[in-house]
Formats: C-alpha cells, structure tokens, sequence
C-alpha cells in the first residue's frame, strides 16, 4: 500500500513539474514574440538601434526561440543601413546558416551582394573586427569571398552573372590574370546572352593587355586575344562595343612592336645594320598596322641607302698616278 502510494505521489509531482515546465515555455515564447515585435516595429520605422537593441535582448535571453533567425536577419539590414558591413555580413551568414528554408533568403543574399559591391567601392571594415574600433582595413578580399558564396549558392541566378563579372574585374586589379580570364570565360558559358555577357569579352581583353605590359610580350597572349576579338564577334555581330576590343588589340600589338623596334635601334646604333634590318622586317610582317610598321618602313629605307653606298664605295676602281717618267718622255717627243 505505501508502495503505490509513493508511486501515485511521484507520478503526481512529475505531471506537476511537467505542467510547469510548459507554462515557463510559453510565458518564454511569449515574451520572445513581444522583443519579435519591438524588432519588426522599430525595422518599419527605421529605428536601427533600437532594432540592434531588440534582437539582442531576443538572442541573448531566448536562444532557443524559433524568432532568433529572423532577429539575425533584421540585426543585418540595421548593421548595413548604418554602414557597418563586415556586421552586417555576418548577421546574413547567421540567417541563412541557422534556417533550413529561409523566409528572406533572396533578400539575404541581395542584401551580401550589396555588402561586396560597398567593398568593391572602397568600403572598409573594422579594425581587428570590433564595432568601437574605426573602419580602416581594406575589404576587397571579402568582396571576392562573398561574390563567390553567391556563384556557389545560386549559379543560374542574375546576382551570379553579376559577381562572376565583379570577380573577374577584382581579380584584374589583383593581376592574378588567369583566375580573372577563367571567371569571365564563366559568365560567358554560363549566361551567353546576358547583358553582361558582351562586357565578359572586353574583360578578357582587359586582362591580355595589362599582362602583356606587365610581363614579358608573349606571343601566345596575343594570339589568345586575338581568338578572344572572333568569338566576340561571332556572338554578338554588329556590337559596337567591338571597337573598344580591336583598339585594345592594335595596344598590344603596338606594345609587342616596340618590342621588335627597340631592339633594331639598338642594332642601328651599334653598326650592326644587318640585324636591325632583320628586327624591322619582322615589325612589317607581324604588326603591318602598328604605328611603329612606318617608321621601320623609313629605318629600312636609310639601311638600303647606306648599304648602297658602301657597295658603290667598294666597286669604284682607284685612279692610277702617271709618273713623271712619262711626261718627260712625251715632251721629248
């Protein structure tokens, strides 16, 4: 009999203990949903601090609630309208790690693009990440980073077309020249009749002729942007944007005669016509359009006259001296 009773007594504290524990659940809930609230009233009136505020309160004291995503969604729109981006970055990574189908999963990925087109910009971040410190570090890698995370995650989407274009221009002024012609060559594939597409091409051409001033003249690079010029008209004939590309090409073959054309004024200098000649002949048959291809022409003709004059100079026969021998032989006679 005390058996059962004890029984009964502990089933009894049990369900009491349960029936509390639910009540503290929902007052939690309930309170929650009240900082919820403050955070989507103060989001309306663009009151970013007090929305900083709310979802902190809502973070901090209720982890478990199903509202703290979307409080990290909202603490990101108040970080970046308040120009604080590397925070406001990390509050839309929270968002999108901690949901499984996020409610404003476009808008959070809109709102990342923006954050890498601000650094793209120049915007900086924080110094050594923290919000009381000034924002003086430079953030174009974590533009790259984030353009990136957007090919990934959404690589049919127009926000992709726009950061494989963005991360080909970055990687351009990083002059890592390969990676830049492969994610331009990436919105070209990918999205061949976007409007961006067109600007792919003159990207691509871009990046052959800063390399081929930055680094020795390749001949491969010029027949890479050469190829680059016929596929661009190939896919988009009548572009005027065309124009740009083939005077960016008539740049570099400019830049590859010079090349050539130093080389034979230093031969000419040194009296060494022969190989200057070879040097200005190769300008005429490679670059006929570059604006050193007339002035080899010019170099060429002076060697054809000096080299004439030499020749003439060797074949002229020398005047025999008649000796006085023979004037006086012919005055006796």
């Amino acid at each position: 009999m005390k058996a059962i009773t004890l029984l009964i007594t502990t089933i009894l504290v049990l369900s009491s203990s349960m029936l509390l524990g639910k009540q503290e659940v929902a007052i939690k809930t309930k309170r929650a949903s009240d900082y919820y609230q403050g955070i989507l009233s103060a989001n309306q009136k663009k009151q970013w601090i007090a929305v900083l505020q709310e979802s902190k309160k809502l973070v901090s004291g209720f982890p478990d609630s199903p509202f703290v995503s979307e409080a990290f969604f909202y603490q990101g729109v108040a970080f970046f309208e308040m120009a604080d981006y590397d925070f406001a970055n990390d509050a839309f990574s929270k968002y999108l790690r901690n949901e499984t189908t996020p409610k404003f999963f476009e808008e959070a990925i809109d709102y990342k693009f923006r954050i890498a087109d601000k650094y793209f910009e120049g915007a900086k971040r924080h110094f050594l990440g923290l919000k009381k410190l000034p924002r003086i570090l430079p953030a174009k890698d974590e533009a790259l980073d984030i353009y990136e995370e957007i090919i990934t995650t959404l690589p049919r989407h127009d926000l992709t077309a726009k950061s494989l274009y963005k991360k080909g221009l970055l990687l351009y002024e990083f002059s890592d020249f390969k990676l830049s012609v492969e994610a331009f060559q990436t919105l070209i594939r990918r999205f061949p009749k976007h409007h961006l597409s067109p600007e792919g091409y003159i990207g691509i051409q871009k990046v052959y002729l800063k390399q081929s001033r930055q680094e020795f003249p390749d001949p491969d690079v010029l027949e890479l942007a050469e190829i680059n010029i016929e596929r661009f008209k190939r896919s988009f004939p009548g572009e005027p944007r065309i124009n740009t590309v083939d005077k960016m090409l008539t740049e570099m073959k400019d830049h590859f005669a010079k090349e050539l054309y130093d080389m034979g004024s230093f031969y000419e200098r040194t009296k060494k016509e022969d190989a200057a000649a070879i040097y200005y002949s190769k300008i005429l048959a490679k670059y006929p359009g570059s604006t050193y291809a007339e002035k080899s022409k010019k170099h060429l003709v002076r060697l054809d006259h000096k080299k004439l004059k030499k020749s003439k100079k060797v074949k002229k026969p020398k005047k025999q001296k008649k000796s006085k021998k023979s004037k006086s032989a012919k005055v006796k006679k």
